[in-house]
């Protein structure tokens, strides 16, 4: 999957699953408290269903998951380490 796509698929768990419609990829969801902490483990279950990867919350940092764009990345790297 490309960055894009990544990008596409989690802004669809956050419309989802969470009932988050958000204004760019690029918005903080940390700052602005759109993603709390409940939010945030039901995204990583999303992630992990939809996906079919698993997230190592140990080799998480708060800053990769500060924005779509980020987190992107992140799960991407991830996946492609699963392959």
């Amino acid at each position: 999957m490309t960055r894009g796509d990544w990008e596409h698929a989690l802004v669809a768990i956050f419309r989802d699953a969470l009932a988050i419609e958000l204004e760019s990829v690029h918005v903080d969801v940390i700052d602005s408290g759109i993603l709390d902490s409940l939010a945030l483990v039901t995204l990583l279950f999303e992630v992990e269903q939809r996906m079919g990867i698993e997230v190592p919350l140990e080799q998480l940092d708060l800053d990769d998951l500060r924005t779509v764009a980020s987190m992107a990345g992140v799960f991407g790297r991830l996946s492609e380490q699963a392959a």
